[in-house]
């Protein structure tokens, strides 16, 4: 996927077209640096929200990879 995500802000990763059901999700982060961590927020059939820290607890610009489970496709 090569996703990259900004210093200062939380990106958003829709799924297209949304789950009917999601059931997991796994990130491969690809230019990290030892201490750097990723929060994610808001999980859902729809997408995600990611950010990228350094150990400083600071936003930084990262590489990541990701994939998701689930089944069906929303309808709404």
């Amino acid at each position: 996927n090569d996703l990259v995500s900004t210093a200062d802000a939380t990106l958003y990763v829709p799924f297209t077209p949304p789950f009917r059901q999601f059931e997991g999700l796994g990130i491969a982060d690809q230019d990290t640096a030892t201490g750097d961590y990723y929060v994610i927020t808001l999980k859902d059939e729809n997408g995600f929200y990611i950010r990228f820290f350094n150990s400083a607890g600071i936003g930084v610009a990262r590489t990541f990879d990701f994939v998701s489970k689930g089944y069906g496709k929303l309808v709404v």
